[in-house]
């Protein structure tokens, strides 16, 4: 059984979302939650932008 993987905004680092792969079960703060089905991570600047979409049609956005 996969265990949830909690995903807080101001506690976030590039490690623990680096270690988010396809299949895991992830949540934010917000209550979005779901297993992770595509993952894309963008460079923006200095910034990285990660896309968790997430089965259902939901989408956690995590900017670092």
């Amino acid at each position: 059984m996969d265990k949830l993987k909690l995903l807080k905004r101001a506690s976030i680092n590039i490690l623990q979302l680096e270690n988010i792969k396809i299949g895991d079960l992830i949540a934010d703060e917000f209550g979005h939650s779901g297993k992770v089905i595509e993952i894309e991570k963008i460079s923006c600047n200095k910034q990285f932008h990660y896309y968790f979409y997430l089965h259902k049609q939901h989408t956690i956005l995590m900017i670092v």
